[in-house]
């Protein structure tokens, strides 16, 4: 494919037809009993493991897939399609870095991050995912991801997807705080593994949010080009497209008409070290292509976000995440995940890169949005009015410049250690500043159903 912002129709015939052929003839393997009844049941062939699922299953449950849908919290609601852009925030953080030093997630780094996310008001939802809490018990850890965004953010969340008991008892702990018991509150993240794998917890997760009527994003497995997937990108495109529709008719037997958003973050690969590389210029080319697929499809999608493989805030680190977000806002993406302060591969959320991504974004929302040329802006009787020898200098034009021109930089002319410091400021005023009603007793008492006082911050 030649460099568009989207594949050809051409092309989303020939991956949605050889999906349909891989799905029927290769099938995916799926270790639940449990959701190989619910396979069979809903009429695909199932021999040991194996799901075959014929092609008329799976385009009759595409129908099913609503356009868009609503996500509510207790005093916001988040439309997701429609054109509208929902952001999310940083996901799956191990390590966080800041002023240029790595140590692992904390607790006090949950809630920072918690505290940021439901400031910024350039993201629409919340995320119990942000950084891992590697002071909090492994046993409490989940129960305190939802505590937390619960008691420091009104925004809609995804939601825990770690098991089926987790899965249940996070969408039960939401219903409950805020008091909604028949509306959309929270949006799962799931992955069908590469190459062409549902596993237990993947499983488990999906039913919970169908008996739930909670939305889903169905995402393929990330296959690495060469080891769980084909060495060429249309091939590693082609088997994760195969593994979001078996994850999309899995999903719409059990509960028809159930939201689900076409998740792809398929990444690049390092061909001499076996590497997934996330900043690689493949990585945008596949969030272009799943543009194409989800428009055919006629469902929701979400893609990337500031991805890069840089380590410290450095010209590759910029570089490698404003082509992956400029990808994702050229295809219009309905959401955009990782928005703000990932490096090193996902590995890592940056507090000071966290401020540089969003002075990134509102720069590329800027540039996607084009130059307005008309009667208007042309300015023709003001060019005239001035004549060759005047000048524009007027407390008008001013006002004019300041808003077709607007400053989106951060550390214009500074050092990196001034950048560093300014950012970091930033954060520490963003985090003072702070403020969010206390939850009723009431409230408090529903979290300590789910966590010991301890860890209620």
């Amino acid at each position: 494919m030649k460099l568009t912002l989207s594949i050809s129709k051409k092309e989303c015939d020939l991956i949605h037809e050889q999906s349909l052929k891989l799905l029927e003839t290769m099938g995916i393997t799926v270790f639940s009993k449990e959701a190989l009844e619910i396979f069979r049941k809903a009429g695909a062939r199932v021999d040991g493991k194996q799901v075959f699922i014929k092609a008329a299953l799976v385009e009759e449950n595409l129908k099913l897939v609503p356009h868009a849908f609503p996500i509510y919290s207790s005093s916001k609601r988040v439309i997701i399609g429609k054109g509208e852009l929902c952001t999310l925030p940083p996901y799956g953080g191990t390590y966080v870095s800041r002023n240029e030093q790595i140590t692992l997630g904390t607790r006090n780094d949950y809630l920072n991050f918690t505290k940021l996310n439901q400031q910024n008001k350039y993201l629409k939802m919340a995320c119990p995912y942000t950084v891992e809490p590697f002071d909090i018990p492994p046993e409490h850890r989940d129960a305190y991801r939802m505590a937390m965004v619960l008691k420091y953010s009104d925004k809609p969340s995804l939601s825990i997807v770690g098991s089926r008991e987790d899965a249940r008892k996070c969408i039960e702990m939401v219903k409950r705080y805020y008091g909604l018991h028949h509306q959309p509150v929270v949006l799962g993240n799931v992955n069908i593994s590469a190459p062409m794998i549902m596993g237990y917890s993947t499983t488990e997760v999906i039913t919970v949010h169908c008996e739930e009527n909670q939305p889903l994003m169905i995402a393929c497995g990330s296959g690495l080009s060469g080891l769980t997937a084909p060495p060429t990108p249309g091939g590693n495109f082609l088997l994760a497209n195969a593994e979001i529709l078996a994850g999309i008719v899995f999903a719409q037997v059990q509960r028809p008409g159930l939201p689900i958003i076409y998740a792809l973050p398929l990444f690049g690969v390092d061909p001499f070290k076996a590497e997934t590389t996330v900043g690689s210029p493949t990585t945008a080319l596949f969030t272009l292509a799943a543009k194409g697929m989800a428009e055919y499809y006629k469902i929701p999608f979400r893609s990337g976000g500031t991805f890069t493989d840089a380590k410290y805030l450095d010209y590759q680190s910029g570089f490698e995440s404003g082509i992956n977000l400029l990808s994702c806002l050229l295809a219009e993406v309905d959401c955009l995940m990782h928005s703000f302060g990932m490096e090193d591969a996902l590995k890592t959320i940056n507090y000071n890169k966290y401020i540089l991504d969003e002075y990134m974004y509102l720069s590329l929302k800027d540039f996607v949005k084009g130059m307005e040329i008309n009667d208007v802006t042309t300015m023709m009787d003001e060019i005239q009015k001035t004549g060759s020898r005047g000048n524009y200098i007027s407390s008008r034009n001013l006002k004019l410049i300041r808003k077709q021109y607007p400053s989106r930089g951060f550390g214009q002319g500074k050092t990196k250690a001034e950048v560093l410091k300014d950012t970091d400021d930033e954060i520490n005023r963003r985090l003072n500043s702070y403020e969010f009603p206390a939850p009723t007793k009431e409230q408090i008492e529903i979290l300590r159903g789910y966590l010991p006082d301890e860890y209620i911050d």
